[in-house]
């Protein structure tokens, strides 16, 4: 982990936090839609401050899962659980990108024919991130993190 600041395209949106060097993506059918066809690539933030939240526009797409996006200039912020505080955040908001390696593919088997599987990532099947979804939540919610 290393403190790491963003920001939206517009600058109206502004992050800082300790961000982990392990990129994940998801393959899944909504991250590609939500961001033009590509996967979602996140990070793990803790400590995450956002300045100009008043900017930030959330849509609520399940019964669990909420994307957030800058209202001004439309830029992916993050998807979260909606009753938790952010855990991850889209690395093209960060300023600096160096040392960022692939850790984890999310949907791995719902890859677009045209993109080739990611370099050094673990492959995460459709059926395997559905099952651990399940299973978190069935879990009590921990407040300390709420």
């Amino acid at each position: 982990m290393s403190h790491r600041t963003g920001q939206c395209l517009c600058g109206a949106v502004r992050v800082s936090g300790e961000v982990s060097t392990s990129v994940e993506a998801c393959q899944c059918s909504e991250c590609r839609r939500w961001t033009g066809g590509g996967p979602l690539y996140s990070v793990r933030v803790k400590d995450l401050v956002i300045e100009g939240e008043e900017h930030i526009e959330a849509y609520h797409h399940s019964a669990h899962g909420e994307r957030a996006f800058c209202r001004k200039c439309g830029t992916t912020l993050y998807w979260k659980m909606q009753v938790r505080p952010p855990a991850y955040i889209t690395v093209g908001l960060l300023d600096d990108q160096s040392g960022l390696t692939f850790s984890d593919e999310y949907f791995a088997d719902n890859r677009p024919d045209w993109l080739p599987p990611l370099p050094g990532a673990k492959q995460h099947s459709e059926a395997e991130m559905k099952a651990q979804l399940e299973a978190f939540l069935k879990k009590e919610p921990d407040h300390d993190q709420i």
